[in-house]
């Protein structure tokens, strides 16, 4: 089982951090220069929860969010 949420599909992002120098060209300067661009992974805030999905007991991953609102046809049961 991957770790992504049950409910809202949320799971790991991949973003390119990048980092950058000099003075930007509306204050004057001769604009940002790249330095460096490194891969950075963001992660979900996952949390693995036992639940009833329509009367079967399931574990799952469920994000924060998906845990302050649950659908009607799961209940936490830890």
């Amino acid at each position: 089982m991957s770790k992504k949420c049950f409910v809202t599909g949320k799971s790991t992002v991949v973003v390119n951090s990048v980092v950058r120098r000099g003075k930007p060209k509306s204050e004057g300067g001769v604009g940002r220069k790249t330095t460096g661009i490194s891969k950075v992974r963001k992660y979900a805030n996952l949390q693995k929860k036992t639940v009833l999905v329509d009367g079967v007991r399931q574990k799952v991953w469920l994000s924060a969010k998906a845990l302050r609102r649950l659908p009607e046809n799961i209940t936490i049961i830890r």
